[in-house]
């Protein structure tokens, strides 16, 4: 019994051993044969394609698809820093507004235009209305300023304003473009390169259709570099120079009343002549008002009197009849 059962265990480890081989043969031989499938395997012809004009290689190398955040694109712009990292130079456009009123108007105005001189600064705007007071009843004069400081000195300048007789109100107000700036950057330099690459296209091109596509390109990124530069030297001078707008009222100070150097009997007279002179005055726009309009005045008022004749009479009558029929 025992030599049967050992028997059949070596049976079934040979049977065993048998079968992996033969699986191991062909998957071997199934690898092998699909390698020698694809290798063998005559790649299907690719259609006979036209050679790309000018026009079509600009397009094709000109508008590249845009690529993820990281990578370095081929006009060497690095995309791995951010203009909200820390250390960036920003770009802040500031605007200050300062309203003052001064008992000192001529001394602070000057002070004012001076300081801005000695800061490199200069008057965009200016206009002044109003003149010196003389008496207590005149308001005086205003002074409104446009005024552009180099950024640098933007805070010391305020400083000096606020300094300068009543303050009655005051703002700052900083604009951060840096994203707005960076991104025309961005702009122009792909731009550039366009047109480089548009120019050199251009001394290559030979058919006239060629010729005009990309001269008509051409001029479209020209146009569109020179906006974007105009558009950089706007924020250029918005962040070098500040914005500063002043508003300065002369405040007319009146330390004392002056008293009337007339007598009580003098300025009675003078006020019974200017009564008179009153009715006077009256007295010739009647005469001249009655004159002027006699053409129709005499008229009317005959006219009005005749009336008034009518309808007395009229009445008269009535009163005669109604006392000689008092039965009715």
């Amino acid at each position: 019994m025992k030599k049967i059962l050992l028997v059949v265990t070596a049976a079934l480890v040979v049977l065993l051993v048998l079968t992996g081989c033969a699986a191991g043969m062909n998957n071997s031989s199934s690898y092998s044969g699909g390698k020698e499938y694809y290798g063998e395997a005559a790649a299907p012809e690719a259609p006979a394609m036209e050679a790309p004009t000018a026009a079509e290689e600009y397009y094709d190398d000109g508008y590249a698809e845009p690529q993820e955040a990281g990578e370095s694109a081929g006009s060497g712009i690095n995309y791995d820093s951010s203009i909200l990292e820390p250390g960036v130079n920003r770009k802040i456009i500031y605007d200050g507004t300062i309203e003052a009123r001064t008992k000192n108007y001529d001394e602070d105005l000057k002070t004012i235009l001076t300081k801005l001189k000695e800061l490199g600064g200069y008057q965009q705007d200016a206009s002044e209305s109003g003149t010196r007071p003389q008496s207590w009843q005149d308001t005086g004069r205003t002074a409104y300023m446009t005024l552009r400081v180099p950024n640098k000195n933007f805070d010391v300048f305020m400083n000096v304003l606020k300094g300068l007789g009543e303050t009655v109100s005051t703002s700052v107000r900083g604009t951060d473009i840096s994203t707005q700036y960076f991104d025309i950057e961005t702009r122009l330099k792909t731009l550039r390169i366009r047109e480089e690459r548009l120019q050199e296209l251009l001394k290559e091109a030979k058919g006239l259709e060629d010729i005009i596509e990309l001269e008509r390109e051409l001029a479209n990124v020209s146009y569109e570099i020179q906006i974007n530069q105009t558009q950089l030297r706007d924020y250029d001078s918005l962040v070098d120079f500040s914005t500063v707008t002043v508003y300065l009222q002369e405040v007319n100070e009146v330390t004392s009343v002056t008293p009337s150097k007339q007598s009580l009997g003098e300025r009675i007279t003078s006020g019974f002549y200017a009564v008179v002179n009153a009715l006077a005055d009256f007295g010739e726009g009647l005469l001249i008002f009655l004159v002027a309009g006699s053409p129709i005045l005499v008229p009317l008022a005959v006219g009005g009197v005749i009336a008034i004749v009518l309808v007395k009479r009229r009445k008269r009558r009535k009163e005669a009849q109604k006392n000689n029929n008092p039965g009715v």
